[in-house]
């Protein structure tokens, strides 16, 4: 006679949970990963929270930058737009403006997560580090957008996740690309070429890429965009050449 898998063991992920994520399987835009993994943290495996603490500050460049604590305050996009041709600034203004972004909706994140902390009991697990690079990630976002040169469409998106993933080993990335693969797996097949290529670059050219999460990208405003990507050995070819096969 087989056993049933709860007759072997007891379950480790928890199971409400488990449906909330299916809740993001079948339709990610209504139930967002940055809703369930506000959810997650009160239940994760301790083993789980520990892990991902430890990957996170054994990264390059971490030690020095976390302890600062460092968040920006809101951007005057007429100010970005006034950077010289060529610098991140004007590329920051571009990638907004031209994508009709807000430039100050993730630079603002820190306030909603503040009135998180406030009103729920949800994010007392999450360790004091992660708990600021989950801010400090919404801030530089588009930034790494702009450096990378992700698009914010849903493939950009993808591709950016992967990248984030592949250098800062965050949950929420690893959620991300969980929620597209069982999406696929189990509801979208067809986008499984376009998704899985997305995945493969990101994670390749953040594989490949200086860690970008631990500088202030604020302050460089006026350094030209390819002298950062040379710095950072950010290989678009492999965008590209991948995109083209």
């Amino acid at each position: 006679m087989t056993q049933t898998a709860e007759a072997v063991k007891p379950p480790i992920v928890d199971r409400d949970f488990a449906e909330k994520f299916l809740w993001a399987v079948d339709r990610p835009l209504e139930y967002s990963v940055y809703q369930m993994i506000h959810e997650w943290w009160s239940i994760a495996p301790e083993g789980a929270i520990e892990a991902y603490a430890a990957q996170l500050t054994s990264m390059e460049g971490a030690s020095e930058f976390l302890p600062h604590r460092y968040l920006s305050d809101p951007f005057d996009i007429e100010d970005l737009g006034r950077q010289a041709e060529g610098t991140l600034g004007k590329a920051y203004h571009s990638f907004i403006v031209d994508n009709g972004l807000d430039a100050n909706l993730l630079v603002n994140y820190k306030d909603a997560h503040a009135k998180l902390k406030d009103s729920s009991s949800k994010l007392d697990r999450l360790p004091d580090d992660l708990d600021y690079m989950s801010v400090r990630l919404s801030q530089i976002h588009d930034f790494a957008h702009t450096i990378a040169g992700f698009s914010p469409d849903p493939v950009g998106e993808i591709k950016m996740a992967a990248f984030h993933l592949a250098q800062l080993r965050y949950p929420y990335h690893s959620m991300r690309l969980a929620v597209v693969a069982s999406h696929i797996a189990f509801v979208s097949p067809a986008f499984m070429e376009a998704a899985y290529d997305a995945m493969s670059i990101g994670w390749l050219m953040g594989r490949s890429a200086k860690n970008l999460h631990f500088t202030r990208w604020e302050d460089e405003l006026e350094t030209p965009l390819e002298d950062i990507r040379a710095r950072l050995n950010i290989d678009r070819s492999i965008d590209r050449n991948y995109s083209a096969a």
